[in-house]
């Protein structure tokens, strides 16, 4: 509520002036001259009586009530997703807020349909739209309170994505392998942008003290608006998010909207709430001073007490570092004002940071830390749209040079264990030593195909070969697939290891007959236990027909505290 709180001011021995306003609309203006002379006894008196009553109205010189000009312009206000040319989420109800003077009449149209409230005690307002069709029709949102009048145009309903994560999903479009000839051809007023970028890129810098007082995850995102894709908005997008929403509208036809959100460097605790952590034992410590948290990812914590040098040694009191690797900063500063924009689901591209201690080629973090984090993640975006549904797609780690396997193995087990996930395989896409390989294509087509299987019901092959069950024979082991397996390019398949029960693993010789593959090496002649890929950057190449390779598994649980996915023997 927008009030003026009660002020005084002395202006002369014995006078005094007071003045206040009362809520919006009467905006009604009082002021009080009183010569403050007591009359004996009457002050801390226990009661007044006729002879005091009457001296204290003889002390009140003026009463004035003036009525002041209308309310304040500039009250009525949408909700940030609501700009001109906004995708608006198809066959859900659809909920249209923002603030305004408290107590005012709110009058909402969507096209032809209208709607009517009155705003809460604290200005706010909302109203919600019974589900429709999407449409290339463009409609016009007109929201009007008093003499306000706010009106957005070019709105289409369709299909929204949210896209988030760290710097591999924010890798832009002009830095991919595709990218010239892709920006050139990107002209779709169907396809529609949302693109958030972060005021502090966590980088090796000290930044300015007063440019972080000025910080929070109010104002910490900046963004143009919703704007259709063109060779001017697209080259700064993500490459990702692009290629999947360009897929969809291929084959959909129908308008598709991404709001992108990452971040580069982050880890997975920025991207949820504070009551995430709350509610997990595990992860309740890390919301305490996380900046020096041994248990917080090292690598976040290290560059951010870099970036915060000179704000450390002097916080303002009570108040937490402004800072994009903060439990909870970019929920709060990008997610949590879009809820409860209804969206067909979301796209993460993540994990770099979280992975292994040093977030580099160090030791890997235990499979069950990151794997209580990722889940926590699902659940509190799915809470926090209140739809337990809400499909959730996210990129397997790529090959590198980094101790990753495990990270890779709890994606997987997350993507086949928690329902309206799906993953992404992308081993066949990294680079030895590039945390950020160029090839963005095939990522993004890889999330478009979980989408229109899934989410949309279509015929599509994604996903990769799925190992159902493993067999033991004497000399071999037997790997039965969900469907058809190959090598890729028509090579021999390579990437498979199996060891005896000493626990060494040795190059295997693997044979495709149609769902099986029959894994075998003359060194072992009991095989105990497979691994497939499993390495930083692993040379393998087994691939379903279309082409989408396998993910790198194993059937062994020999390493410490890392149980692998359990197989029918």
């Amino acid at each position: 509520m927008r009030t003026m709180g009660l002020r005084a001011t002395t202006l002369s021995p014995g006078i005094a002036l007071t003045t206040t306003t009362v809520a919006a609309p009467l905006n009604v203006l009082m002021i009080v001259v009183d010569d403050m002379r007591p009359e004996p006894g009457c002050y801390g008196a226990r009661q007044f009586t006729r002879g005091r009553l009457r001296g204290l109205a003889g002390s009140i010189l003026v009463v004035l009530l003036i009525l002041c000009a209308p309310p304040m312009e500039g009250a009525l206000e949408l909700a940030r997703p609501f700009q001109d040319h906004t995708v608006l989420q198809a066959d859900k109800p659809m909920p249209v807020w923002g603030t305004t003077v408290p107590g005012a009449e709110v009058r909402v149209s969507l096209g032809t349909r209208r709607q009517t409230t009155t705003a809460a005690a604290d200005g706010t307002w909302q109203v919600e739209f019974a589900p429709v069709e999407a449409s290339n029709d463009p409609i016009e949102l007109r929201v009007s309170s008093g003499k306000e009048r706010v009106t957005r145009s070019d709105l289409v309903f369709g299909e929204v994505w949210i896209a988030s994560g760290q710097s591999n999903m924010r890798w832009m479009l002009k830095d991919c392998a595709t990218g010239k000839e892709t920006i050139s051809a990107s002209s779709d007023k169907g396809l529609r942008l949302f693109d958030f970028q972060g005021r502090l890129h966590p980088s090796g810098t000290k930044y300015p003290r007063e440019f972080l007082l000025g910080l929070n995850s109010n104002n910490y995102y900046e963004t143009k608006g919703w704007e259709a894709a063109s060779p001017k908005s697209t080259p700064t997008f993500s490459g990702v998010a692009y290629f999947f929403g360009q897929r969809l509208r291929t084959d959909l036809e129908i308008p598709v909207g991404i709001i992108h959100l990452a971040v580069g460097g982050t880890p997975m605790e920025a991207h949820m709430p504070k009551s995430a952590f709350e509610r997990d034992d595990t992860l309740r410590p890390l919301l305490r001073e996380w900046w020096k948290n041994p248990s917080y990812p090292q690598w976040c914590r290290e560059r951010a007490a870099l970036n915060l040098a000179k704000w450390l040694p002097d916080p303002p009191k009570g108040q937490e570092p402004p800072h994009p690797f903060g439990p909870g900063f970019l929920w709060e500063a990008g997610i949590e004002p879009l809820i409860p924009f209804p969206v067909r689901g979301v796209i993460w591209y993540q994990g770099e940071s979280n992975a292994t201690v040093d977030g580099g080629g160090g030791a890997p973090v235990p499979k069950n830390v990151n794997r209580s984090k990722l889940e926590a993640l699902i659940t509190s975006w799915r809470r926090a749209w209140a739809d337990q549904k809400l499909p959730i797609y996210f990129v397997q780690l790529p090959g590198l040079n980094r101790n990753w396997p495990l990270f890779r193995e709890m994606q997987l087990e997350v993507a086949r264990s928690v329902p309206n996930t799906g993953m992404a395989v992308t081993i066949d896409l990294g680079h030895p030593s590039n945390v950020h390989p160029k090839h963005k294509k095939p990522v993004g087509m890889r999330l478009a195909h979980l989408a229109l299987a899934h989410a949309y019901r279509q015929r599509v092959q994604c996903g990769g070969p799925r190992l159902l069950n493993v067999d033991r024979e004497a000399r071999m082991i037997r790997l039965h697939f969900d469907r058809d397996v190959r090598a890729a390019s028509g090579e021999d398949v390579r990437g498979f290891k199996i060891a005896g029960h000493d626990r060494l693993f040795h190059r295997a010789r693997a044979l495709v007959r149609g769902k099986t593959v029959e894994v075998s090496s003359t060194i072992v002649t009991s095989p105990a236990a497979l691994r497939y890929g499993w390495s930083g950057f692993p040379d393998c190449n087994l691939v379903d027909s279309g082409g989408t390779p396998a993910s790198p598994f194993r059937t062994d649980r020999w390493l410490t505290g890392a149980a692998a996915p359990k197989f029918t023997p």
